[in-house]
């Protein structure tokens, strides 16, 4: 005999069974959503294996390393982070399908961490598999997104979870050492699990997008939090990589902070950013700019960053500037209205290039402006010494990484050229005595670096 339900249960049980029913739906389709993006993206997705030369503890050698990347063209063109190709002398791709291709390396842009390959097509051409870019700035906070790549190496994987926060600001002293990265974006934050080895894979929204590049993890300090670059930015980037090699931007040389530096010394309705400092020689020096000035223009535009990640959008504006072009910049100092007129300037390159020394047993690397600026140095003279090799004959003279080199005997340093022309010249001539002055913080500091040549070829110890 069957239990007599009141009609009130009854009711109530179809009411909970419609809501079972559409909630199975819903969870069908959103599972359904991210079949249909996996399968736009993954043939794309390429597991890339660079031979990196590299200078450690004074020697110069090659190691093997993983990362990932996106195909983005039919013609092969491959995005993926700077700091996965850095110093290759050799990248190999593995497709989706395990085939494993060659890739020319057309250009890296260290400052955004970013880098665009080619796959070497076989002859008569060939038509690649390729996702298709989004619009990051369509992004919003709890979007679902997929994190593909190879994490730790193992390829083709993939993880789901959701945009955590955008316009994330990481300044630059909590990114990888070398040359900065992230000064013109702020960043794409996401629980979707990224490792090492996701780097340079494709963030992926729910249309089969990819709306950012994965570029790094804080697996020490928290978990599930990533960090990728915006499509957008990315985009920009790849194209001056592929028409002209690298990145062209101008450059003014100050150090911004934001308003709130100041705290309770201004109205919070005050616009502007402000001057934290002016490099030496820079466009900005010669146009009077000064730390302590509030900048309120640039280029007849307002500009203004109360915070932190406002400070990128500043700086990309300056960036993106023509080169070599007069620009008004109007100012507030110490109360008073001001306009100043500065010439931009082409930045520089912020990587130094790097030589061994292995008869010695030392490797040293080219000042650029921003190893200038951080060791405090008044020029670019001289070269930087990157590492010393132990037990070397540089090890035994008392050579220290960080010193700066400023002379070879009687000889000025002035460049890594330089440098290498007379090393090169002293090991064919045997010189087995030679006096290396450096700078050493304030002071200088001598040394008498003594090799012995043929049995103790490679800097070892006598």
């Amino acid at each position: 005999m069957k239990p007599i339900r009141p009609p009130r249960l009854v009711a109530t049980l179809a009411l909970v069974g419609v809501a079972a029913a559409t909630t199975a739906a819903v969870t069908t389709e959103h599972q359904r959503r991210i079949y249909t993006a996996r399968d736009r993206v993954m043939p794309a997705l390429v597991h890339i294996t660079p031979i990196l030369e590299v200078f450690r503890m004074g020697e110069k050698g090659r190691v093997s390393v993983t990362g990932s990347g996106v195909i983005f063209s039919p013609d092969g063109y491959v995005l993926t982070n700077n700091h996965v190709v850095e110093n290759a002398r050799r990248v190999t791709c593995t497709l989706s399908n395990q085939e494993e291709v060659e890739a020319d390396l057309l250009g890296r842009d260290p400052l955004t961490d970013l880098a665009v390959l080619r796959l070497r097509p076989p002859a008569g051409g060939r038509v690649w598999p390729s996702a298709e870019l989004g619009d990051s700035d369509l992004l919003q906070t709890g979007e679902t997104v997929l994190a593909m790549g190879s994490p730790l190496g193992l390829s083709r994987s993939l993880s789901v979870g959701v945009v955590s926060s955008l316009n994330r600001y990481i300044p630059e002293s909590d990114l990888p050492s070398g040359s900065p990265t992230g000064l013109y974006n702020t960043w794409i934050q996401t629980d979707a699990a990224i490792n090492p080895g996701n780097s340079g894979g494709p963030l992926v929204d729910l249309d089969g997008k990819v709306i950012g590049i994965n570029a790094r993890a804080v697996p020490i300090f928290g978990e599930n939090i990533g960090f990728a670059i915006p499509i957008n930015l990315a985009r920009e980037v790849a194209a001056e990589v592929i028409a002209h090699g690298t990145v062209e931007r101008a450059w003014i040389g100050v150090h911004w902070q934001p308003l709130r530096s100041l705290g309770t010394r201004l109205p919070p309705e005050t616009e502007g950013v402000l001057v934290g400092g002016v490099e030496p020689g820079s466009p900005a020096e010669a146009a009077g700019l000064r730390a302590g000035d509030v900048v309120v223009g640039y280029n007849g535009e307002s500009v203004t960053a109360r915070h932190e990640e406002q400070l990128p959008g500043l700086e990309k504006r300056i960036a993106d500037s023509p080169v070599g072009r007069t620009v008004a910049v109007d100012l507030v100092r110490e109360g008073t209205p001001m306009q100043l007129s500065l010439q931009t300037r082409r930045r520089a390159k912020t990587e130094g290039d790097q030589k061994d020394n292995p008869e010695w047993g030392f490797t040293v690397r080219e000042i650029t402006e921003e190893i200038a600026a951080e060791l405090n140095l008044s020029d670019r003279r001289g070269v930087l010494i990157s590492g010393v090799k132990p037990g070397s004959f540089a090890g035994e003279a008392g050579l220290l990484p960080g010193d700066v080199v400023i002379r070879l005997g009687d000889l000025a340093i002035e460049s890594l050229e330089q440098w290498s022309q007379l090393y090169q010249q002293a090991v064919d001539d045997h010189t087995a005595r030679l006096l290396v002055t450096v700078r050493r913080g304030p002071a200088l500091s001598f040394h008498v670096v003594r090799p012995v040549y043929g049995a103790a070829l490679g800097g070892g110890a006598r």
